[in-house]
This record gives C-alpha cells, sequence and structure tokens, in this order.
C-alpha cells in the first residue's frame, strides 16, 4: 500500500583495512586483491541490500515468522549489519515503508514536474493513476507485507502510534503534490484537500486488493478516470 508516506537518510565513506595499506605499500604486480583486501560496501548499500532482502523474507515469511537472521542471511550479511543500520524489526519495518512510499511520492512528482499547475489537469490525473497502478502491480510482495504489519497495528497498542506517525507523514507529502496539481489548496468538489488524500490512498490501496485477488478486474487505467472524476468540478 501506499504506503503507505515522511523521512530520509545517510551516507559514510569506505573503510579501508591494514590489508589494503600493506597491498598498496608493497605495490606487488600481476596480483589479484583477495576478498580480504575488498573495500566494504558503502552504509547506503548496505541499507539497500537489507531492505531488499527484508522484503522478499517477509513475504515469504510473513512479518512474525520472519528473523532478523533470516533477513541478514538473504542480504549475504551479519545480523550485527542489520543493528548498525536499524535498531529493531520494527524499525526496519519502517524504513522500509518510508522507502515504498516515497519512491510512489517522487514518481508522482516526476509527472507534475513536467505538466503545468492548474485548477484541474485531466492528462496528468491520468497519468498519476497508470504509474501507482504500475506500482501496485509490480510491488505485489510489498503491498501483501504492508497488510500484514497493518493488522498488526491494528491489534496491537504499542505498534500503532508509530505506524500512525508514518501513515500521517505519508498523507502530508501526498497533500504536497495533491496541492500542484490543482494549483494551490481548493476544495475539489466540495472535498478538502486532506479528504482528497484519504480517498486516494483508499483508492490505491482497495484497487490493489481487489486486482490480487482477479487481476482482469482492474484496468491500466482504472485509477486514472477515478482521479479525473475527482478533480472535476461539478
Amino acid at each position: 500500500m501506499m504506503d503507505d508516506v515522511n523521512s530520509r537518510r545517510e551516507h559514510e565513506p569506505p573503510r579501508v583495512t591494514r590489508s589494503d595499506a600493506t597491498a598498496t605499500a608493497a605495490g606487488s604486480e600481476g596480483a589479484s586483491p583477495s576478498p580480504a583486501r575488498a573495500r566494504r560496501p558503502r552504509r547506503e548499500a548496505v541499507r539497500r541490500r537489507l531492505l531488499d532482502a527484508a522484503l522478499a523474507v517477509f513475504a515469504e515469511r510473513g512479518f512474525a515468522g520472519a528473523s532478523l537472521d533470516e533477513v541478514a542471511a538473504a542480504a549475504g550479511l551479519t545480523k550485527g549489519a542489520i543493528y548498525s543500520n536499524f535498531e529493531s524489526k520494527d524499525a526496519l519495518f519502517f524504513a522500509m515503508m518510508t522507502d515504498q512510499a516515497f519512491t510512489r511520492i517522487e514518481t508522482i512528482r516526476t509527472v507534475l514536474a513536467r505538466t503545468p499547475a492548474q485548477p484541474y489537469n485531466a492528462a496528468a490525473l491520468f497519468d498519476i493513476g497508470r504509474l501507482l497502478t504500475e506500482a501496485f502491480t509490480e510491488q505485489r510482495e510489498w503491498e501483501l507485507v504492508l497488510l500484514d504489519f497493518w493488522r498488526r497495528a491494528v491489534q496491537d497498542d504499542d505498534v500503532r502510534p508509530q505506524f500512525l506517525a508514518h501513515r500521517r507523514a505519508l498523507r502530508a507529502a501526498i497533500a504536497d503534490s495533491v496541492e500542484q496539481v490543482l494549483g494551490g489548496s481548493p476544495e475539489v468538489g466540495g472535498l478538502s484537500v486532506d479528504e482528497i488524500v484519504t480517498v486516494v490512498l483508499a483508492l490505491f490501496n482497495g484497487l490493489a486488493i481487489e486486482q490480487y485477488v482477479d487481476v482482469e478486474l482492474v484496468s491500466a487505467d482504472l485509477f486514472g478516470k477515478a482521479l479525473a472524476l475527482l478533480g472535476r468540478e461539478p
């Protein structure tokens, strides 16, 4: 889901081991670098590997059934690599949610950047709907992981506040994009921008669920048609 989203993160230079320094000083000719002499991956590369591995493991095992040992193994890293980037399994999930959500928001902003801001732009709305449909079609694994965690957040009073904070950040970011396509923050069809965002998220999540059950039910342009109708003045 759309998460399903507002925050972004870090950087760290590669480290050079003592073996690297020794090899450089020796200047040996024709020697192939050994794995021990290879540079460690940058922190953002490690985070990316962990996020991708966590998505695959959570989708296969379910959030509750998955372990951080399995995530580390799938990423080809140690469990310590997880804890040096994320405080807990929940923190790893929330980082995934932020990553997924803002990827979609950047897709929307790319569309808006190449279209003129105006109160009603049907072409941009159709384009956004098509791209969002592609997103939930191609990222089926993530949407199912999100639904799994969503159920946990609804049932667990300790988890819900953090989940809610991330969802509110997502809605705020989407609201910015909606105001761009509307050329401001007027009411449209009697709906405020916040209400429009709520409807867009409901459409995204609902259409995704329906498509996963019946792939022929949700056409590539259905989301765009709904957005165009939503943005049209009565």
